[in-house]
Order: structure tokens, then sequence, then C-alpha cells
């Protein structure tokens, strides 16, 4: 087939670097600060951003690509022309995002996921939309879509409140109030101030103060993640084609992935405080390097592992138990978030003395340290692996506050064992099970003899 360009939005990846350095005439231009220096420096950011722009346009104009059945071909280079040829055999997912930006040009950024672990890892192609499509049509063809998985209802709802990332949202809400703030002339953040204040006020007719502004700050946190993943998961739908797995969803940003099936090395059910209050478990699938990590393909109730078994036919529960019968030794397991109770409740403790009104403030690192030592001490009885009647390899291991329970479906694995002084006294080690791309879980004390018993037999 004949060479595309790229959309015309490739250009900004270049732009960029010319943005950078329009900072180096302005420092200059603060150091002077006079007129005749901010003249100049303006005069040279203005040279600066049109020998970008036109380099940008260059190497656009010399950048194509082209499609056919089963590959893709990139071209680029103005000096030294290079050509890469990605194959449908290389490729383990792809993903198609239109941010609200792209959709508004008629764009598209296609990032491809490989195989092997080789460089790159991962290629992202800016085409239009028409062209994306056809891409996605030539690697990862689907031809009927069945659902597998479609929310609604309190399906719906628990789907939202496991795919809402707090830290992510909180930074979003301050940076988009900052922008508000500027757009409204400082009057937005007066009054968001005084209606965070009234809904203080009215939570402190029961509460304490400091507790009560806590926790309204809190709720309205909370609030805003969840409407983020709200906007996120809007339309979210999982279908199966054949031997791949088709994702689709988002309002204001519309997501689309396609997985091979064949390359899924692992399939991550992650059980956290959310999941454990709503009973429904979200699953994330590892495919190459692709992660995945921020919305789970789909969540399904305790004891209905069949909805998994539909997307994934090899997908296992455990058969056996994860941990083996022997004790094992505490102090791995809680000395770190023991360490850092020990450490919240010292501060609180001088606190009281010296600064009795941050009392409530600290209550959080303390709830939360604590917190941590529970999921700590559920890992030294949960924690462990399994080998499956079905050559899968069952791994549960805990990590800050949620309990990981991934079955691994790929034969490529690697295996680390660690000891140490105080594991050797009583048979035990640290298990690191190693995927393709980078994938490596940690399972800690495990049973040596059983470690080594590992590699399926040929």
């Amino acid at each position: 087939m004949k060479g595309r360009r790229f959309h015309i939005i490739f250009t900004l990846r270049y732009l960029r670097y010319g943005l950078l350095l329009c900072l180096v005439p302005m420092l200059r231009a603060l150091v002077e600060f006079d007129l005749d220096s901010l003249w100049l420096a303006l005069t040279q950011d203005a040279a600066i951003l049109l020998a970008s722009a036109a380099a940008a346009l260059v190497l656009w104009h010399a950048t194509s690509f082209a499609w056919q059945e089963g590959a893709v071909q990139v071209s680029q280079g103005v000096v030294l022309r290079q050509s890469q040829t990605f194959s449908r055999q290389s490729i383990a997912a792809l993903e198609i995002v239109r941010p609200l930006s792209c959709r508004l040009l008629g764009a598209s950024r296609v990032t491809l996921y490989f195989r092997a672990n080789a460089a790159p890892r991962r290629y992202t192609l800016y085409l239009k939309k028409r062209d994306a499509a056809a891409v996605a049509e030539a690697l990862l063809p689907v031809c009927t879509e069945n659902a597998v998985f479609e929310p609604t209802g309190f399906e719906r709802l628990a789907f939202i409140m496991l795919s809402a990332n707090i830290l992510t949202s909180s930074l979003f809400a301050l940076w988009g109030v900052r922008q508000a703030d500027e757009l409204l002339d400082g009057d937005f953040g007066r009054r968001a101030a005084q209606t965070l204040r009234e809904a203080a006020l009215f939570v402190a007719r029961f509460l304490p103060a400091g507790f009560a502004l806590l926790l309204t700050l809190g709720f309205a946190v909370t609030g805003f993640t969840f409407l983020v993943a709200l906007v996120h998961t809007a339309g979210f739908q999982v279908c199966r084609s054949g031997g791949v797995i088709v994702s689709r969803g988002g309002f204001v940003t519309h997501i689309e992935r396609r997985i091979f099936a064949a390359c899924v090395s692992a399939c991550d059910t992650c059980v956290s405080p959310a999941a454990r209050l709503l009973r429904r478990y979200p699953v994330y699938l590892a495919a190459g390097s692709y992660r995945g990590g921020d919305l789970p393909v789909l969540v399904y109730k305790k004891g209905e592992e069949r909805a998994v078994r539909r997307l994934l036919p090899a997908f296992s529960p455990p058969d056996g138990p994860l941990c083996a019968p022997a004790r094992k030794s505490p102090v791995q397991y809680l000395w770190q978030p023991g360490a850092l109770l020990a450490l919240s409740l010292a501060v609180c403790g001088v606190a009281s003395f010296a600064m009795p009104q941050l009392l409530p403030m600290l209550a959080v690192p303390v709830l939360l340290a604590l917190c941590s030592l529970l999921v700590s001490l559920e890992g030294l009885f949960r924690e462990g692996f399994c080998k499956n009647g079905s050559r899968t390899l069952s791994v549960c291991f805990t990590r800050f506050f949620t309990r990981h329970e991934v079955c691994v479906l790929t034969p490529d694995i690697a295996y680390t064992i660690t000891e140490n002084p105080f594991s050797v006294s009583g048979g035990r080690c640290d298990l690191r099970v190693h995927l393709p791309c980078g994938v490596r879980y940690r399972v800690r004390g495990v049973l040596r003899y059983l470690a080594q018993e590992i590699p399926f037999a040929p």
C-alpha cells in the first residue's frame, strides 16, 4: 500500500523541545529586567519557535507509514532513512486513545505493545481516525463481538469505585482548581473555601473542629475521584472476538484496547479494601509489555470465576493451599508496618504536648499504618504459591493495602530464590517469579524445597 502521513498533531512532540529552549532567553531577560532585554528575549523566542516548527514539519513530511494484512511499516528520517516493520506475530496488545484534543482534530494516538522484551517495548503512532481503525484491523482484526462484561446497576457502581485512583484524581483536582481560579480572577478559590468552611462548620456540630475539617476534605477529594472514574468508565464494555480481547469506554477520552489472548501472561485479581467491602474483585491483565494498570478488564463476584473464564478459558483459581504448613517468621512481614505505626504513635505523643490542635490530622497516618499492619498480618497467613492442574501457577502476595492473587498463564517464566540467615534455619526463602517484559512477583517466606519444585515437568 502507498505510504501515508501521520496526523499533523505528530509535530507537537518536537515543538515541546522548542518551548523548553524558549526558557533560556526569558531567564536572561529576568536577570536584566528591562524592556530592551524583554523585547530581545521575545524576538529570540519567536525565532526558536519558527525554527522548531520548520524542523517539525520537515520531520513530519519525512515520516510515513503503510499497512497491509498482518503488518505495519513505518519509515522516517531526513538524512538517514530508517524503516521498521511490525508484524502481527510481534504484537501483544494495541491501544487507541482519543482524548478531547485529538477528537477535535480528528486524530488518534495508537500504541503498539510487543511480546518480546526487546527495544522498543512499545511504539506510538499519531494517525487519523480512519487510519487508526485500519491499522487496528490489520494487526488485531475483530470479526464478531460477544459482550463478556458490560457493567450495569450495582456492578457499574462497583466498577467505578474499584477504578478510582485517589492520588491521580487529587492532583488533577488541584490543577483544575488552579486553572479555574485564574479564569475567574481569584474568585473561584474564595467561593470554594467559603463552601468548604460552611460544610466543615456543619460537620463540626457533631465532631471536633479539626477532625470535621479533615473529614470534609476527604469527602470532597473522594467525590471528585468518583466523578473522574465515572467519566473515565462511561460506556465500558469488554468483548471477546476469537483470539482477541476488546475493551472500549470513556466519555471525554475514548479508549479502545485490543489484547491478543494467546499473549496474556498473567491475570491479577486485586483484593483492595474497597473490593473487600463491595465483595467485587477487579481483574488486570498483563500481555507482553502491556500492563493495563489504570483500568481493570472486568470485575467479578466471589465464587463466580466463570466470568473470567469466559474471557480467558485458561484462567484457573488455586487448586490447592497457597501457604505451606510450616510456620512463617512474623518479623519478615510485620517489622516495616510495625515500625511505621510506632513512629506515627510517637509523633502523636509529642504533638499532644506541643501542638494539640494537630492531633486530628495526625490520626490519618496512624490509621494508615494500622491498616498496613493488618494487611501484612494477613499476608503472614495467606501469602504463598501453588501449581495448578491446568499447568498454571497461582501466586498470592500483599503489597501496600492490597492482596494480589495472580494466575500465571505463560510457561516462559524464570525464578529467583533468595535466602538470608534467618530464613535458612526455618527452611524458607523468598521467591521471585519473572515474566516476560519485566513483570516480577515476589512471594515471601515459602518453603525452599517447594520453590525448587516449581518448574513443570516437560
